[in-house]
């Protein structure tokens, strides 16, 4: 805000002359002076004017000025305004007081000292322009926010319709190549099959850059909801050595793992927890030589669980080491036997630890290998509930809304959920804010969900639910549920008292459940 900007401030006092000296006191170019001879006409002013201060006079006929300022507090557009009272008499301690409880900030007795006036007017002043200027600064953030958002909604939408005009000429392309390259439709000399070869490597190698940007773009849109839950990594690294088990034999390297048979489960996102050994594990492959070792490795340490993937290829520079988590960083490293990358893989891959509030680290030394290595957390059923509920409710406006969990359980003695029911429970979410999980609670399934929602809306939920499961002829007077009397403090540690949840059978009135919770 300039400095030239003129500023408003009142007076009020029913005498003339008292007005005109004090507005020659304080009169100056970057300040607006307005006065007003009595409460009704200063407090009908002040609705027109955004006022810094006002100097109100205390005696005054017909509407004093603790009458005055006690209106102006009991009004929205003026209860902000800071008033100073002006009085030659009520010294006293008692009216003084009074005044302070009227909403004033000073008092200033008369005669007036020029110095201590001007002072005290600077002062306020002064807070109000840096209150101006803040809010200025807030709605130019605001709207630089806004161009933010736009602009990535832009870029999203840009990708998606990109992906999905590149996908499906990228995929008649590799199929043609594909069956023309095994000569299918006729027989080949060497040169032809290594031109169909190298097409086919780059058609591979730009439909993974599509699935890689369009992933990246998914969690740095906020797209991507992490949905952690009970993890086994010996079936995570068992599916990794099929994945890559045709590249290794071709390459000549081996990939070795190292689990402990009694490795107990970790608490992550299974599905991107596989992209997270996928991409390291692939990296490895590409970047080390013929007939190197890729192990992987987890042990367990206490709550947690340490997670390395070596090679022993060439190695990274420290000067490397630096951005090798940059977006599109492409090492100088074409020993490997695998083909060139995106520049995603390791970029993706860390965002993904991230969102699971794991840190990756880089351990390298050129000529000897690499090492990836991170920790996830032991698995836990009060840990499982706790970052379900975190991770549901972590976001803009969370706090502003209603939420609400619901635990299912089968009758005791089922083994299984109704068959279905995550699937069903699935399609009566709305906007992709509520959400759900399972887990074990002395061998029984439970599925848990979180409702985006207040009692009533969760009434509207289990009351269609139920719906759901009688048309697909389930029995669903055998599923139980419980929602947890405890106001639920969204992006915070919960664990609800499970052993304490009182059950009810799904079939109910909606009049039923509020009365009940």
């Amino acid at each position: 805000m300039s400095s030239f900007e003129a500023l408003k401030i009142m007076l009020v006092d029913d005498r003339p002359e008292n007005l005109k000296s004090l507005k020659h006191l304080l009169d100056r170019p970057d300040l607006e002076i307005l006065t007003a001879e009595s409460g009704n006409e200063a407090l009908g002013m002040m609705l027109d004017h955004d006022l810094a201060l006002v100097l109100l006079d205390v005696q005054m006929p017909d509407m004093d000025g603790f009458e005055v300022a006690e209106l102006m507090r009991r009004n929205t557009r003026t209860r902000e305004i800071p008033v100073i009272f002006v009085t030659a008499i009520n010294k006293e301690r008692r009216h003084i007081f009074s005044g302070y409880d009227a909403g004033a900030v000073d008092y200033i007795f008369k005669p007036v000292d020029p110095f201590i006036i001007r002072s005290k007017v600077n002062v306020f002043l002064e807070i109000k322009r840096n209150h101006l200027v803040r809010e200025r600064l807030v709605a130019e953030l605001n709207q630089a926010n806004n161009r933010l958002q736009e602009i990535s909604d832009r870029k999203s939408d840009f990708l998606s319709a990109a992906s999905h005009e590149l996908r499906t000429p990228l995929t008649v392309i590799k199929e043609f190549t594909s069956l023309v390259l095994e000569e299918v439709v006729g027989p080949l000399n060497d040169e032809q099959k290594s031109c169909l070869g190298s097409a086919l490597r780059n058609c591979n190698r730009l439909a993974d850059l599509v699935n890689d940007l369009l992933d990246l773009d998914s969690i740095e849109s906020g797209y991507s909801h992490v949905k952690r839950e009970k993890v086994d990594l010996h079936k995570i690294c068992g599916n990794i050595q099929q994945d890559f088990a045709e590249k290794f034999q071709e390459s000549g390297q081996s990939l070795k793992v190292e689990l402990a048979p009694d490795l107990p489960d970790v608490l992550g996102d299974a599905g991107m927890l596989a992209q997270v050994f996928f991409n390291l594990v692939g990296n490895a492959n590409k970047f080390t030589g013929a007939g190197g070792e890729i192990l992987i490795r987890a042990i367990a340490d206490g709550q947690s669980v340490n997670i390395e993937v070596k090679d022993d290829g060439p190695g990274i520079s420290p000067e490397d080491q630096v951005r090798v988590f940059q977006k599109f960083t492409q090492l100088n490293r074409q020993d490997g036997p695998g083909p060139r990358g995106t520049g995603l893989g390791l970029t993706i891959t860390n965002k993904i630890l991230e969102l699971h509030g794991v840190k990756l680290s880089l351990e390298s030394e050129e000529g000897v290998g690499s090492a990836f290595i991170f920790s996830l957390p032991v698995y836990e059923l009060a840990t499982h509930l706790k970052t379900f509920v975190a991770d549901g409710t972590t976001g803009e406006g969370s706090h502003a809304r209603d939420w609400t969990l619901i635990f299912l359980k089968p009758e005791q003695g089922m083994q299984n959920l109704p068959i279905g029911l995550e699937k069903e429970v699935e399609r009566l979410f709305r906007q992709g804010e509520d959400r759900s999980t399972s887990f074990l609670v002395d061998g029984q399934p439970w599925h848990t969900v979180l409702l985006q929602t207040g009692r009533r809306g969760t009434a509207s939920f289990l009351a269609r639910l139920e719906d759901r499961l009688g048309k697909r002829n389930t029995d669903a007077t055998h599923l139980t549920y419980a929602i947890p009397n405890t106001d639920l403090p969204v992006g915070a540690d919960f664990t609800p008292d499970i052993a304490n949840l009182d059950f009810h059978q799904l079939g109910f009135s909606l009049d039923n459940v509020r009365s009940e919770q």
